[in-house]
């Protein structure tokens, strides 16, 4: 009966710290929220002055806006958002060099290029950085994109686009639409904090079924659920939280 208590009492003060984050699992979203989604970075059907263009989406559940953060590179290009620019949620946001990629885009830069060899694409909010990617040679093939496949967000995670996809004069890419990109939907995956709470109440009565639990929904399996949610119905989804986690879908 003691022991029994004693676990009770465990389970009582867990709760009390992870309730806040079962009942409200939800934060404010920002930019370290975004996926680039899509790269053109050499497009064959126009200069590149013009048809340069990458694509953002917004996974979240709220709008996040780009208004005060810089994109650049590691070297010396730069561009700041100084005004308003909105991405909704389960949106895309075209990006492009010039205003006549091949396609209407939602905002034109400067002074930001995408090199046909090795390059970065950095979102800052001063010194911080809050997205990045960064491709080698080999990553811009002539006139056809490269779109996000799965997480985490790396270079390894691109493939081309189906040469099927074609827009402007020719060159291949889904600006501004989903081409292959993350398409499988589920269901929303519970929180972790649910899962230890279950566990916990197995814990009081089997120790045996409590280890069962914790095995199946390990925190690596609950990412591995996470990853295969359609991304209109993920609550958050931080780039920064799967980097280095060693997903696989």
């Amino acid at each position: 009966m003691k022991k029994v208590s004693a676990r009770l009492g465990i389970i009582g003060f867990v709760s009390l710290f992870t309730f806040p984050f079962i009942a409200f699992p939800c934060y404010a979203m920002s930019v370290s929220d975004l996926l680039i989604s899509e790269i053109m970075a050499n497009p064959a059907g126009i200069a590149d002055t013009r048809g340069e263009w990458f694509e953002l989406y917004n996974p979240t559940i709220e709008p996040i806006n780009l208004r005060g953060i810089d994109l650049g590179d590691d070297g010396s290009n730069r561009h700041r958002f100084d005004t308003d620019l909105l991405i909704l949620p389960g949106e895309f946001l075209t990006l492009a060099r010039s205003a006549t990629p091949g396609f209407e885009p939602d905002y034109v830069y400067n002074g930001f290029t995408l090199s046909n060899s090795a390059d970065e694409i950095v979102f800052r909010d001063g010194l911080m950085e809050l997205l990045r990617l960064d491709y080698d040679t080999g990553f811009a093939v002539a006139g056809v994109s490269r779109e996000l496949l799965q997480l985490p967000m790396m270079a390894s995670n691109y493939d081309l686009t189906l040469a099927s996809l074609s827009y402007g004069a020719g060159d291949i890419g889904t600006p501004g639409a989903a081409g292959v990109m993350l398409q499988a939907p589920s269901a929303v995956p519970i929180p972790g904090t649910v899962w230890l709470f279950i566990s916990g109440l197995f814990a009081v009565f089997s120790p045996k079924a409590a280890k069962s639990v914790a095995s199946y929904f390990s925190i690596a399996s609950i990412h591995r659920i996470a990853a295969k949610v359609a991304p209109s119905q993920w609550c958050a989804v931080s780039n920064s939280r799967f980097a280095g986690e060693g997903l696989t879908s």
